[in-house]
């Protein structure tokens, strides 16, 4: 492949889609939160896990519903 652009970037899982209802249970998914750190998730019955996966910041993982997921992105 000389010649080729082989710059690339390592995104674990599938994008988080905007609707949950779309979503597959035990799914690794991924995401940028606002501040550019991106993050990974997946959801078991009705509770997603999430965690940011660089920096140390007291935020960084968390539990709970698909709002409180989506608010927890908004702010990083």
């Amino acid at each position: 492949m000389e010649g080729e652009n082989q710059t690339a970037t390592f995104r674990p899982g599938q994008p988080l889609p905007g609707d949950p209802s779309t979503t597959k249970e035990r799914t690794l998914y991924h995401q940028a939160r606002s501040g550019g750190p991106l993050a990974t998730m997946t959801r078991e019955g009705g509770t997603w896990q999430w965690r940011q996966l660089h920096g140390d910041v007291q935020d960084g993982y968390g539990s709970g519903t698909w709002s409180e997921m989506q608010q927890w992105l908004r702010q990083g």
